[in-house]
């Protein structure tokens, strides 16, 4: 159909049946061209004739050497060039034989050959320079006078191959045959009715023979050539001169060089062409290391500071080579500059950090007058001219972006808020990408440079982390961990109980890996999840947990691609190896198991494989035995080949960490499983790795005891050293919580003072009724002393107790407000108050009253914190939890309702029996518990009794009780 109309287009485009003779003609040139290209046509064309056959054919009975000279005399292109290729094999075999009469044939053929036969030659005559194969004179006087004819050559690309040679061999060759044959073609080519193609190879000889010969040489025979060049009428050669002037400084020394090298210096850095003087700020900065201090005060400070107000003014194309070599500029001129000229190019460079971005009055005002004009051929080159210097200014910055360390190192880290800052956050939100990668890319070492400042640039940071541009993204990701490493250390010491500043990185970082997950480069973003594995240097465990795992886990499942599921797999089990919370490691195990081992897919089966050689090499034996063993050797009788396939090569490393005689019922099972592997498994795959596995398997050897091999001691004390890291962590979870403990004690303190001074002047009405009680407590004591102890040790409890206070638990200030509203109503203080003496008995004269009977008062654990409470469900008070609920629930704080609630718990009633919990004014959970079995805790009556006669009563129970015990 598509031929049909073409050929009806071509007919009307014609006008008549000429037309449709063109179509018919090129619908038949297609066809044929079709009917070429099947697949079923036989290729013909590389099967040689009988001709062709005999011609390549060469006698088997002649020996190398007659084989090389036959094949170059007449045999054909291809097999030239493998005699020439196969020429240092022939040296080094038959030297003189080669010498004498191999080489004269390649240099006849050389003489007239293509230039596959040439570039071939040139590999061949560098590689027996370097080997050494023959002596140099040898050398000189077979191999370089070809090279030297061929360097004459009228192709181009064949005479630049062969000065690429002779500039190579001139490093081999002694320095007389350098006088007498080399140098003397290059005084010859460097003169005025030479081509400049002879003279610019004359340039070049020169430089590369001056490395060679000692000063006395350089002054005599080159210098006079050397200053001609330099004043050559052409300016190519003016300017391939001035680069090799680098090289003949050095060889002429210091003081030649200050009175012959740098006037010629200086003059061609005023060149009318730019490429002149870009030769010359290149040479200059060369030769910065040479010069003593003096020359650069004098000469080539002044000389580069006019050198760049020129380019700045001009804009020309020597405006970006100043931005590349500023920086080697001021590292090197960084010793003899004043301040006043220190500060001179940190100005100079910040305005070429920003050139480009404003445009300038003058440039927008030429522009409206040429538009405003109507004649169209003064349109066209302005705006081809506001291209071109858009590109200049996007070099200059980019060029900037990537000297920036070397400036920051040049002003100072301490200097770089007031002077650099600015510019850098400028450049890293430049418009152009290229400068934002470059950037990206060196982020690393300015931070490294900043050291403590480094939080300045933190911003700077985030800001390239959520870049759109994937190339910034990964310059910024590609040296992440250095980057992160420096944070934490400028930032101070990361603690688990201290949230530092770098939280605020998080989202950049989700943002980055979010850009790279939603792309088509895979590789970026498993770059991109390896790179995250250095978080927990920087980042809290808690900040981890709750931010980045669950964005990795998503990745493990989600995602298709293996190398990301590896790369996330990876970098959870470093994020379980490094995180300080132990629930939180079990929770991220748990997680792995049972979203990978037991999962239904084999994909997460085999991943769960590739989990297990991770944790192998980041975790401690004991740890891997513990959490993932008894999972992974479920594998082995996994329905589908390739997950028992993969198994196969995890036996050996299972093997490995068994100790004996402490796992000799593991090692035990582990040979079980894998003989009934042997034995019952059908797919030829599997028995095969199986077989594998036991030859591994046979080869690891399992000591009893101390191990002496030096293997096995290396391996145990690295297995040491992860056992000692892990206990490591668990301390330092367990001093976190009594960090937590005390702190928490300490501000409660203040607040349990005051409620003991309100409770003291509560009572000040009833204190002749607690004379009496103390009186009484006296005489029983004194009659029975072990009975007086043991109330005490129930009743009074250590003033320690008041100050344990549980993680979990925060001071109750509506609580204390409530109480001290309340004035002497000294029954609803004391449910809150720490437990003392008068508390105690106060709760043993209102179970008496009511008829209840009074649990006993056990005293508080004063070197264990009390377990955290949480609220019953429909219920005013506080229930004990398990220390595994405990650890996963946050700290509890009161509102004041629920304040309320509690103050009067006394007065309500609770179906059941209900676990109370007495806490202090300030709501800190210093009691024990307390069982009630009746339908009601307290009396309403009790509550509306006075203060004081609630003590007396309270006295005469504890007297009466007290008495009978005795009797």
């Amino acid at each position: 159909m598509i031929i049909v109309s073409r050929t009806m287009d071509w007919g009307e485009r014609s006008g008549g049946g000429g037309g449709t003779g063109v179509a018919d003609e090129l619908t038949l040139d297609l066809d044929d061209n079709l009917a070429e290209l099947s697949l079923e046509r036989t290729i013909t064309s590389s099967l040689k004739s009988a001709e062709e056959i005999e011609r390549l054919t060469v006698d088997e009975r002649l020996n190398d050497i007659e084989r090389a000279v036959y094949l170059l005399s007449s045999g054909q292109e291809v097999q030239r060039i493998s005699v020439i290729k196969n020429l240092p094999q022939l040296l080094t075999d038959h030297s003189n034989d080669a010498m004498r009469r191999v080489v004269p044939k390649v240099r006849e053929v050389l003489h007239l050959a293509n230039c596959d036969l040439q570039d071939a030659a040139t590999k061949v005559f560098v590689t027996i320079i370097e080997q050494r194969i023959i002596t140099p004179a040898s050398y000189a006087q077979s191999f370089l006078q070809t090279i030297l004819s061929n360097v004459d050559n009228r192709d181009p690309d064949v005479s630049e191959a062969w000065l690429e040679v002779l500039l190579q061999v001139i490093s081999f060759l002694p320095k007389d045959i350098l006088k007498r044959d080399v140098l003397t073609v290059a005084v010859e080519k460097g003169q005025l009715s030479q081509s400049v193609q002879s003279r610019l190879a004359s340039c070049r000889i020169l430089g590369k023979v001056a490395t060679r010969c000692d000063s006395f040489m350089i002054k005599r025979d080159i210098l006079p050539l050397v200053q001609s060049l330099c004043q050559n009428v052409d300016y190519e050669v003016r300017s391939c001169m001035c680069r090799q002037l680098d090289s003949v400084a050095r060889g002429l020394g210091l003081e030649p060089t200050k009175s012959a090298i740098l006037p010629e210096l200086v003059e061609l850095s005023n060149d009318e062409e730019s490429c002149v003087r870009l030769a010359a700020l290149e040479t200059i900065v060369s030769l910065l290391s040479l010069l003593d201090d003096e020359t650069c005060t004098q000469t080539i400070i002044p000389l580069v500071c006019k050198f760049c107000e020129n380019a700045m003014q001009s804009e020309d194309s020597t405006l970006p080579a100043v931005a590349r070599q500023f920086g080697r500029l001021c590292h090197g001129l960084s010793v003899n500059l004043t301040e006043d000229q220190k500060i001179w190019f940190l100005n100079f460079y910040c305005k070429l950090c920003v050139i480009g971005l404003v445009p300038e009055k003058t440039r927008v005002n030429d522009r409206q007058d040429t538009l405003k004009t109507g004649s169209s051929h003064h349109k066209s080159p302005p705006i081809l001219n506001l291209y071109r210097e858009e590109d200049r200014h996007m070099e200059c910055r980019r060029h900037c972006a990537f000297n920036f360390p070397c400036m920051v190192l040049f002003a100072g880290p301490r200097n770089f808020k007031m002077e650099l800052h600015g510019t850098f956050a400028c450049l890293c939100d430049d418009p152009n990408k290229c400068v934002r990668v470059t950037m990206a890319s060196g982020f690393h070492e300015v931070a490294k440079m900043l050291g403590s400042s480094v939080l300045t640039i933190q911003g700077e940071l985030i800001s390239l982390l959520k870049d759109d541009l994937l190339e910034v993204i990964h310059g910024i990701i590609s040296h992440l961990p250095e980057t992160l490493d420096t944070f934490a250390k400028g930032g101070n010491v990361v603690t688990e109980s201290k949230i530092t500043g770098l939280a605020d990185l998080i989202p950049a970082l989700i943002s980055a890996e979010t850009a790279a997950a939603s792309s088509r480069n895979w590789r970026l973003h498993r770059d991109l999840l390896e790179k995250y594995s250095c978080l927990p240097r920087c980042l809290t465990s808690d900040q981890i947990y709750n931010k980045i795992v669950p964005m990795f886990f998503k990745h493990i499942i989600a995602h298709r691609v293996l190398p990301v599921q590896l790369a996330a797999a990876h970098s959870l089990c470093v994020f379980m190896r490094y995180n300080r919370r132990l629930e939180q490691r079990q929770d991220i195990c748990g997680r792995l198991i049972e979203e990978c081992c037991h999962s239904g897919n084999h994909r997460y089966r085999k991943l769960f494989i590739d989990i297990c050689h991770f944790s192998l090499e980041l975790f401690s034996k004991n740890y891997f035995k513990e959490n993932l063993y008894n999972s992974v050797i479920q594998l082995a009788q996994d329905p589908v080949p390739n997950v028992r396939l993969k198994f196969c090569s995890l036996l050996p490393s299972l093997k490995s960490q068994f100790k004996l005689p402490k796992d000799l019922q593991l090692l035990q099972q582990l040979e079980t499983l894998v003989r009934r592997l042997l034995s019952t498994e059908n797919d030829h795959d599997v028995v095969t790795a199986v077989r594998r596995a036991v030859f591994e398997l046979d080869r690891i050897k399992m000591t009893v005891g101390i191990q002496t091999s030096k293997h096995h001691q290396e391996d145990d004390l690295q297995d040491q050293k992860k056992e000692e890291d892990e206990q490591l962590l668990l301390e330092m979870e367990r001093r976190d919580h009594e960090e937590a403990d005390s702190k928490t004690g300490s501000s409660k303190a203040p607040s349990s003072a005051k409620g003991g001074d309100k409770r003291r002047e509560s009572k000040a009405g009833a204190t002749s009724t607690a004379a009496a009680t103390a009186t009484a407590r006296k005489t029983v004591g004194a009659k029975s002393s072990k009975t007086g102890s043991a109330t005490g040790r129930r009743v009074a409890p250590s003033s320690s107790s008041s100050s344990n206070t549980s993680v979990y638990s925060s001071p109750n200030k509506a609580t204390t407000k409530t109480a001290k509203s309340q004035g002497k109503k000294s029954i609803e203080n004391a449910t809150f108050a720490a437990p003392t003496a008068s508390s105690a008995s106060k709760v043993t004269s209102l179970s008496a009253k009511t008829g209840k009977r009074s649990p006993t008062v056990q005293e508080p654990n004063n070197n264990k914190p009390p377990a955290s409470s949480r609220r019953r469900a429909g219920s005013d008070g506080l229930i004990c939890m398990s220390s595994s609920s405990a650890s996963k629930t946050p700290s509890y704080s009161r509102t004041k309702k629920d304040t309320n609630a509690s103050a009067t718990v006394d007065g309500h009633t609770s179906s059941g029996s209900s676990l109370v919990k007495r806490t202090s004014s300030t709501g800190g959970t210093h009691g024990e518990l307390r069982r009630s079995s009746g339908s009601s805790v307290t009396s309403p009556r009790v509550r509306q009794s006075s203060s004081s006669n609630i003590a007396t009563s309270n006295s005469t129970t504890r007297i009466k009780k007290t008495t009978v015990s005795k009797s």
